[in-house]
């Protein structure tokens, strides 16, 4: 122990401060460090979940920019099949109105023509009566008589054979 008076330590006051060191130590690590030591586990529990789901978002994103330009993709095969077929449609729609118009076409030539004979026709048996007329007329006249109707139909139908050749 003369070693401990030569530097001036006093055991009773040594065994007391190494009494006091280890309360404090174990109170500290008790109320102090444990806690400490648990939020700090906790915060880097928190932290390795939180990148363990930035992760996944991250992944997750990547996944939905990849379906979403599958889905344009699919979508722009789409739009052009749609016009694609509106296109075919609309020149079988314009194919058929010309095929209706042709047709339309040719009747209203058809009708023009039937109505032009009938009026022709018409005009004939008016100039035929009206040259009958004429002729009768001519003829009663130059003659000075009164035809009979037989005569009458006689006479025009010479005239008009004559007329004819």
């Amino acid at each position: 122990m003369e070693f401990f008076e030569n530097f001036g330590v006093q055991p009773i006051l040594l065994a007391a401060q190494v009494v006091n060191f280890l309360i404090l130590l174990f109170l500290l690590k008790k109320f102090l460090y444990k806690p400490i030591l648990k939020v700090l586990e906790e915060r880097s529990q928190k932290i390795a979940q939180s990148l363990k789901n930035a992760e996944e978002i991250e992944k997750r994103l990547v996944s939905i920019e990849k379906e979403r330009d599958e889905v344009i993709q699919k979508m722009d095969l789409e739009s052009q099949r749609v016009i694609n077929e509106a296109t075919k449609t609309a020149s079988l729609i314009i194919a058929e109105a010309h095929q209706k118009a042709a047709r339309d076409v040719l009747k209203i030539v058809a009708n023009a023509q039937k109505s032009m004979e009938e009026e022709r026709n018409l005009l004939h048996r008016e100039i035929r009566s009206e040259l009958a007329n004429l002729v009768v007329l001519g003829l009663q006249k130059v003659a000075g008589k009164v035809l009979t109707e037989k005569e009458k139909k006689e006479l025009v139908d010479k005239s008009l054979k004559d007329l004819a050749v």
